[in-house]
């Protein structure tokens, strides 16, 4: 049986905030179970859990990452392991937007490893990342595929506070994601921001504040042009740019943006038509994100 998470509190609160930091780990293993995916495994260590599983559109498993303490200072450590087993379909996201403080100078980490076996289907679609000024921290999330399977995942951060004129002109972000499909990396990707490579807007984000990119496996050789014929008859939102890309079974689409809601609905559109291309059916956005 899965440990509450006031379980949790009472076994880690002493040693995590002895040391001024909170320590998490957070491991979800998704299994089809003849009638639908159901959430086998779950076992959480420190403010990481999800809510009970949900099935809003039949027998695809959303589960809700819940992150209590509602942000992550320097010294913090989160680690996130989810394993979609052979036939399941789950989908994941956050009820909110994940905030990394302002540091003292210590780093926060955020590790996440995504596994997607023989014919299932993951979508990873978590609400953004807020970079405070100031914030240090390393992020590494590793994703692996089988060749058989649907994968839909995607990553935005909005830096400083743009609502507020904050730029993230102090501070430190090193991120890096790969993908590997069948045990092949196909994608190593980095991304760095700190004040010196702000300095060269057109090899970084041009001045940007939120950038976002999506990747996408499985059944995708149809997706490119989907996507860019739907995206030519858009009346295009000013201050985003917008790229799709193709290479090695993996779809990209990369956006820069003045703002998060620009962004994430964007995103949120290209999902909705890659799930139809996939599945036939339009499903509906999770009732989280407008809460």
């Amino acid at each position: 049986m899965a440990q509450t998470l006031s379980d949790v509190y009472e076994s880690n609160v002493l040693n995590t905030q002895s040391h001024g930091r909170w320590e998490a780990e957070l491991r979800l293993g998704y299994q089809h179970n003849g009638t639908r995916t159901v959430l086998r495994d779950c076992l959480h260590r420190g403010p990481l859990a999800v809510q009970r599983a949900l099935y809003p559109e039949g027998g695809v498993c959303h589960s809700h990452l819940l992150h209590p303490p509602g942000g992550v200072v320097g010294g913090d450590s989160l680690n996130v392991f989810v394993e979609a087993k052979d036939g399941a379909e789950a989908l994941i996201t956050t009820p909110g937007a994940t905030r990394f403080y302002r540091s003292d100078g210590r780093v926060a980490t955020l590790n996440q490893s995504l596994k997607v076996g023989e014919d299932s289907r993951l979508e990873w679609l978590p609400l953004e990342n807020i970079a405070f000024p100031n914030a240090h921290l390393v992020t590494r999330t590793d994703i692996q595929i089988s060749s058989h399977a649907r994968f839909a995942g995607w990553e935005i951060w909005t830096l400083g506070q743009p609502v507020s004129n904050q730029a993230f002109d102090k501070g430190m972000i090193d991120g890096m994601t790969t993908i590997s499909i069948d045990d092949k990396l196909v994608l190593c990707e980095r991304l760095r921001v700190n004040p010196a490579t702000l300095q060269h807007s057109a090899a970084a984000l041009r001045g940007y504040p939120v950038v976002g990119s999506m990747f996408v496996h499985g059944d995708a050789e149809a997706l490119p042009e989907l996507l860019k014929s739907w995206w030519a008859e858009q009346d295009k939102p000013t201050e985003l740019e917008l790229g799709i890309t193709y290479i090695d079974g993996l779809l990209a689409v990369r956006a820069l943006a003045s703002n998060t809601e620009t962004l994430f609905h964007i995103l949120t559109e290209c999902w909705l038509r890659i799930r139809k291309h996939w599945t036939g059916t339009t499903p509906d956005v999770p009732r989280i994100w407008r809460t």
